[in-house]
């Protein structure tokens, strides 16, 4: 299983730099007794991007990030946390058994998990996502009220982001990485909210006025909205 799952990392789109941090880690959450230790995010998708991060799920201790790149991003839990959080309708657990590159699956809890989702029929809670926008978007307005506009664009995307992974969920679409969102937005007819994200991603500096601009697009999360996206007849 090892093997194989090394051999679908291959096909990722790392450089040999990101290769040697994901073996690092992967070494040192061993040495460290954890269970199990996936790739996640957009490199496990080949979809990375000047903004990506290297993300990194672990069940078990969390391993040192020293001497790595500022750009590692690692999530840690126990055994317990990772079942309760994939009952409880956690998106991220599910993106790593659904989409992850599983690297390391010392006790199978990985293989269960996967298991469990198809038996159970699991699916995310988007309303965990939509409880968050208010706060992200009073984050991303006083960011932009103060002038921070590297800051403002990180939390509008973030926003926007979390924006789309709800109403996906909602239209029975698993969210997949950040760069593919947009496509599946399109694909279910939320242009608005597609663009907006989609601008965020690809514009390296938009202007303060223009971020504030997209935050309208969080609008289209809201449940009112959703409901009357539903039964529309261009859904059917």
């Amino acid at each position: 299983m090892a093997r194989a799952a090394r051999a679908r990392c291959a096909a990722t789109n790392q450089t040999p730099a990101q290769r040697r941090i994901t073996d690092i880690l992967l070494v040192r959450a061993q040495g460290l007794g954890a269970e199990a230790f996936a790739l996640t995010g957009s490199t496990a998708r080949s979809q990375r991007t000047a903004i990506s991060d290297l993300d990194y799920h672990v069940i078990g201790p969390r391993p040192s990030r020293s001497g790595l790149a500022d750009e590692v991003d690692i999530v840690a839990t126990d055994a317990g946390r990772f079942w309760e959080k994939l009952r409880a309708g956690d998106d991220y657990v599910q993106w790593t058994l659904r989409c992850g590159c599983i690297l390391f699956d010392r006790t199978g809890i990985f293989r269960d998990g996967l298991r469990v989702l198809a038996t159970e029929r699991l699916w995310p809670d988007p309303s965990r996502k939509r409880a968050r926008l208010p706060s992200h978007r009073k984050h991303a307005e006083r960011l932009i009220e103060l002038g921070d506009r590297d800051a403002a664009h990180e939390q509008v995307r973030a926003a926007l982001t979390s924006a789309a992974r709800a109403v996906l969920l909602d239209a029975g679409v698993f969210p997949l990485s950040r760069t593919e969102l947009p496509a599946q937005l399109h694909a279910i007819g939320r242009v608005r909210l597609a663009s907006a994200l989609r601008a965020t991603i690809d514009v390296d500096a938009l202007s303060l006025a223009r971020l504030a601009a997209q935050l309208e697009a969080l609008h289209d999360a809201e449940p009112a909205t959703i409901d009357i996206a539903r039964s529309s007849p261009s859904r059917a």
